[in-house]
């Protein structure tokens, strides 16, 4: 059998294993026992859905007393800006009246035990006593009237400051805890699908601990390492064609990455394919192919050429059940195809196992049918893809 050779596509073949275009380990940010998870695996999810629920108890407790303070240092702030009240002012001036009279009926009696006391009629107790009433009853005054002159004029500038630096703060704190306890509710990041499920109503978690796994599956991705020799020939926006168990689909290469790899010399190369009926799945393995242009040429495996040292480059070709040397004139290397340019014949068989140890002239044995003798190919192809 003889093949003739003829304008082919060429591609570059690889494999790789897809991804879904998003996915997220999810984990709850705060700790506790799980008291309901809602999705299983393989079900389907909208953005903000709600998959497991922390037992949220000790966190509305939380919420409850932050709120209830919030409330306490608001009515202080709105007490101390809007100023006392007329029942508040009567008192404080009530107070003050009192405080008054008192002040003026010691100073009169005082008065009097001092003239007592100057004439030998009073003890000196009794005197020392008098004066100690007189002093508490100007102190008495001075708070009475300081309270009303407070009161009228209002709380002082500092005071209101510090009254609502504490409404404030209280406020951050019902925030956190309102906040805190929304994240009792584990929600979905994205729409897509329920890929793992890790835990179970009744375990208590910590704050990231894994609960799911979900993956975004209308588009799939897949990243393949293309050698850095290579990477010219790709493009942004390139058409590739994916293969999974038969079926092939269009893909877009969508990402071409900066830079290549120190390890293996390769650049990562990302592929987006839609997956409408999501049945293909994160973690199979599709093979890539990438069209680098038309050409009419003759390609045999990289193993079937032999290069030693400044000799031209030669190949073994089966002829009456021996092999024969070719030397070639060699072209470009694709997806470890060389392209002869020159030395056989489309149609040609090659011998491509253990060439480098023939000689021009050995006996080879020709393919068994079952494949287990062999040292040869059969016929030629025209193409490498």
């Amino acid at each position: 059998m003889t093949m003739a050779a003829s304008r082919q596509q060429l591609h570059s073949e690889f494999s790789g294993t897809l991804q879904g275009i998003e996915e997220a380990t999810l984990a709850f940010e705060v700790g506790g026992r799980i008291s309901a998870t809602y999705v299983k695996e393989g079900d389907q999810l909208a953005a903000g859905d709600v998959l497991a629920q922390i037992d949220p108890t000790d966190y509305s407790y939380d919420l409850a007393a932050a709120s209830a303070t919030a409330a306490q240092t608001g009515a202080s702030l709105r007490q101390v800006e809007n100023g006392a009240t007329s029942y508040e002012i009567n008192q404080a001036q009530a107070l003050r009246e009192k405080a008054r009279a008192n002040l003026e009926k010691s100073k009169a009696d005082f008065e009097r035990y001092q003239a007592l006391f100057e004439s030998g009629s009073l003890s000196r107790k009794d005197y020392e006593s008098a004066q100690t009433q007189l002093t508490i009853a100007e102190n008495d005054f001075t708070v009475a009237e300081q309270a009303y002159q407070n009161i009228i004029s209002g709380a002082r500038d500092e005071v209101k400051e510090q009254t609502r630096a504490l409404y404030e703060q209280s406020l951050t704190r019902q925030q956190k805890a309102a906040y805190t306890l929304d994240k009792t509710r584990l929600k979905a990041p994205f729409s897509g699908t329920v890929t793992a499920k890790v835990t179970q109503a009744g375990q208590m978690v910590g704050a990231g601990t894994t609960v799911y796994k979900i993956a975004s599956m209308r588009t799939l991705k897949v990243v393949i390492p293309v050698p850095d020799r290579d990477i010219a020939r790709w493009r942004k926006d390139d058409k590739v064609t994916l293969e999974l168990y038969g079926q092939r689909r269009e893909g877009l290469v969508k990402y071409i990455y900066p830079a290549a790899s120190q390890n293996t010399g390769t650049v990562g190369v990302e592929i987006w394919v839609d997956n409408p009926n999501q049945d293909w799945l994160p973690g199979q393995v599709v093979h890539v192919y990438h069209l680098l242009q038309e050409k009419e040429a003759l390609w045999v495996p990289v193993g079937a050429v032999v290069r030693r040292g400044a000799e031209q480059p030669y190949l073994f070709v089966l002829q009456d059940g021996h092999a024969v040397k070719r030397p070639v004139e060699l072209g470009a290397l694709i997806n470890d195809h060389l392209e002869i340019l020159q030395g056989i014949q489309a149609g040609d068989p090659i011998i491509t196992s253990s060439a480098d140890r023939l000689f021009d002239g050995d006996p080879v044995a020709p393919l068994a049918p079952d494949g287990n003798a062999s040292g040869t190919t059969p016929p030629l192809p025209a193409t490498g893809g």
